[in-house]
């Protein structure tokens, strides 16, 4: 009875510190988050007991512990408490417990891990493992299934992307975009947020591989999502708007259309003000059109006079700003939030 009692109170407080950590995370304070973590895995190591209930905490523990750690680029750490967690899950699954779903999203935080590393052959067999874990739960009808095959294609578009299998890439990119819009309907807008820069990505491997037109597909793919998630949620996913806007730019420019790019820009521009990123990148864009000979420049539909125009124009908004020295301040400022 008394080892019961001690055992109840060792579930509490992991309990307790889990909810801390999430809370955390969901905060992004992953610091914060990781520490109540580590100490609720502590706890559990503790307790020395092998029932489902503490292995179900476990896994959670482990996982989300992989995800803090994660956001704090500590890779090797990420994967190793992943991994851990997907052990976890498939002890569990073994036993007769319905954990494919927490086994799935496992799995699908070792592909983005793997990803990160570098590590391509592991990412296709975590991504598959997901996708085929997410079978059982699509043959069940379980609820929350299409956020995750959302996420597991998602990554597998990346993953055959670098493994140069663009026709795999598409595919998967498309389920994803299709889920995509079923949660919007549903009102999770969010999910478009996180496509956008799921495509925002496939496309600059695309362009890395000088597969330009293929590339500017899934850049406009990218814009379309985030503008349906910026009117949805607002100032939180202006970011990946902005980012958008200037792969679009990179992309445009590169292909000659000069005026495509211009038009990208001066949308940015109207939609998130004087956003130093955009301005520094406006800056680069009409230096490089001024140096295009002028046979180059009517082709893109974009003429020097047009460029020089709006140039002085772009060059009047960053002097009322204090000049590029403060645009570059600005700059170096958000990038130090964003490290936080």
């Amino acid at each position: 009875m008394e080892d019961t009692r001690w055992l109840d109170a060792q579930l509490k407080a992991v309990q307790d510190l889990v909810n801390v950590g999430s809370q955390a995370l969901r905060q992004n304070q992953n610091a914060a988050g990781a520490q109540a973590l580590r100490e609720a895995n502590v706890i559990l190591d503790m307790a020395e007991d092998e029932s489902d209930e503490v292995l179900k905490l476990r896994a959670r523990v482990s996982n989300e512990l992989g995800v803090a750690h994660q956001r704090l680029n500590m890779l090797e750490e990420s994967l190793g408490y992943h991994g851990k967690a997907a052990e976890i899950c498939t002890a569990l699954i073994e036993r007769g417990e319905h954990f494919e779903a927490n086994s799935a999203a496992t799995h699908l935080n070792l592909s983005s891990i793997f990803i990160a590393m570098g590590r391509a052959a592991e990412a296709l067999e975590a991504g598959q493992k997901a996708i085929e874990l997410i079978g059982v739960l699509r043959e069940r009808e379980e609820a929350g299934v299409d956020a995750l095959e959302l996420g597991a294609n998602q990554n597998m578009a990346v993953i055959y992307a670098r493994e140069e299998r663009f026709d795999e890439a598409d595919a998967a990119m498309e389920r994803a975009y299709e889920l995509s819009q079923t949660l919007a309907e549903a009102g999770q807008a969010n999910f478009q947020a996180q496509l956008a820069q799921g495509c925002q990505q496939l496309s600059v491997i695309l362009f890395d591989m000088e597969r330009y037109e293929h590339a500017l597909r899934w850049g406009r793919s990218a814009e379309e999502l985030s503008e349906k998630a910026f009117e949805a949620l607002g100032q939180p996913v202006l970011p990946v708007y902005i980012i958008s806007q200037i792969n679009l730019i990179s992309y445009y420019e590169r292909l000659g259309r000069f005026a495509d790019a211009e038009d990208c820009l001066w949308k940015a521009l109207d939609v998130a003000g004087n956003d130093a990123q955009i301005l520094k990148r406006g800056v680069v864009f009409y230096e490089t059109c001024r140096k295009q000979a002028d046979a180059r420049l009517e082709e893109g539909n974009l003429p020097r006079d047009e460029v020089e125009e709006s140039f002085e124009e772009l060059s009047a908004r960053i002097e009322k700003l204090g000049g590029m020295e403060a645009v570059d301040r600005a700059l170096q400022q958000a990038q130090q939030r964003g490290r936080r």
